[in-house]
């Protein structure tokens, strides 16, 4: 499973650094970035796609909002595009950060 990163997944990654940053907490993207990918690639989409199917103004049709839980912290939401044995990542969000805007 190939997971292909949009720019726009890149910058969220990077606002929620500085998100946690606010809140002294330790930048958490690069590792999150890795649990992210492991999460897709062990997922078999023949027999299930994960998440549910989203609308967001500004982003392209088809996305999906997976919750990810890394550790014992709220999930993240992430949101993706599924085709072909690829996975492309929009957005990556805590479920605290504000409320997406374009």
């Amino acid at each position: 499973m190939n997971v292909h990163w949009r720019k726009s997944a890149v910058l969220s990654l990077m606002s929620l650094d500085s998100w946690r940053e606010k809140m002294e907490l330790q930048p958490i993207a690069s590792y999150l970035r890795n649990c992210i990918v492991q999460y897709f690639q062990k997922q078999d989409f023949t027999i299930y796609v994960p998440g549910s199917a989203v609308f967001i103004e500004g982003y392209p049709a088809g996305l999906r909002m997976a919750l990810i839980i890394i550790g014992t912290v709220d999930p993240y939401k992430v949101f993706y595009r599924y085709s072909q044995n690829a996975v492309e990542i929009f957005l990556v969000r805590h479920p605290r950060q504000r409320i997406l805007q374009k």
